[in-house]
């Protein structure tokens, strides 16, 4: 028996420990106070993946502080390449992946958490006009930068 704990002797076997992935809690009182924005976030990444898919309407991104293209690489980069709402058991994981792990729901970060293409602004070109509006310096200047791979036009 000690054979088996003692990793230097040459009878020894690693243990075959497999944790298996935590059941469902059944919708527990985290579940449940988060389940709301969980509903938001993934109501935005539906609105955001719509929004992808017409690039003729929505024609510009903005990431951070720089506005690309829609089509630009750095946008495709980010983007998952399809996206399907989770329903049924899919859906209950994963608000209970998401509202067991992360306790600040109501943060900047919180959509992040579920899929980093929420970070993305994709707008159409009257959205991207607001957005460079308020995105204006203290001094009167450009307070963005326009991609220097996909040279977007000023909106």
């Amino acid at each position: 028996m000690t054979s088996q704990l003692d990793p230097w002797d040459p009878n020894y076997r690693k243990p075959d420990v497999t944790q298996e992935p935590e059941g469902p809690c059944g919708r527990c009182a985290m579940c449940l106070e988060a389940q709301p924005m969980f509903d938001q976030v993934l109501d935005g990444a539906d609105y955001s993946w719509a929004c992808y898919q017409d690039p003729e309407q929505f024609s510009y991104t903005a990431i951070g502080s720089y506005l690309h293209r829609t089509t630009c690489a750095h946008v495709r980069r980010q983007m998952p390449t399809d996206h399907v709402r989770p329903h049924g058991e899919a859906y209950d994981r994963a608000l209970q992946k998401w509202a067991h792990e992360h306790h600040d729901y109501n943060s900047p970060e919180a959509e992040e958490r579920y899929s980093p293409h929420l970070r993305l602004y994709i707008v159409n070109p009257a959205r991207a006009r607001q957005w460079t509006a308020a995105n204006i310096g203290p001094r009167g200047g450009r307070d963005y930068r326009l991609c220097k791979a996909c040279r977007p036009s000023e909106p």
